[in-house]
């Protein structure tokens, strides 16, 4: 069962549209029945699929209590979109001057690469190591 979307809830919504936008390079778009992206977003993949959910929070709960109304608490440690187009990736994230760690895992048959969003959510991309095969020769 493939995971369909993650849905985050922000008090720093105009931050992670241009993150997912710019530096992970999902299509940002406002989610249907909304004429823009002032309270929510889509970010889509390459083949159409909103994969990330953003919906703009008033406030943060720091604590552990329950959440009420519009506001955000992060529950997420991390989550992963398989990538493609290793190079241009990390192209973006030099550019956007945020800190990122990489690995391979030769285990799992992936590069991985790890940022944190303007939540402090962990986005993990993973490359196929096949991938950076092909590309090296």
């Amino acid at each position: 069962m493939p995971l369909d979307h993650v849905n985050i809830r922000t008090a720093r919504l105009e931050a992670s549209i241009a993150f997912y936008g710019d530096v992970v390079g999902l299509r940002m778009e406002p989610p249907p029945g909304c004429a823009n992206m002032a309270s929510a977003a889509w970010g889509k993949d390459a083949g159409g699929q909103a994969v990330v959910h953003l919906v703009g929070a008033d406030r943060e709960i720091e604590n552990g209590g329950p959440v009420r109304g519009v506001a955000q608490r992060g529950m997420i440690d991390h989550f992963a979109l398989r990538c493609i187009d290793r190079e241009n990736h990390i192209a973006r994230l030099e550019r956007s001057g945020l800190a990122f760690e990489r690995a391979d895992v030769p285990a799992i048959g992936m590069h991985l690469v790890f940022v944190r969003d303007p939540n402090a959510i962990l986005v993990e991309l993973a490359f196929p190591l096949e991938t950076l095969a092909e590309n090296a020769a």
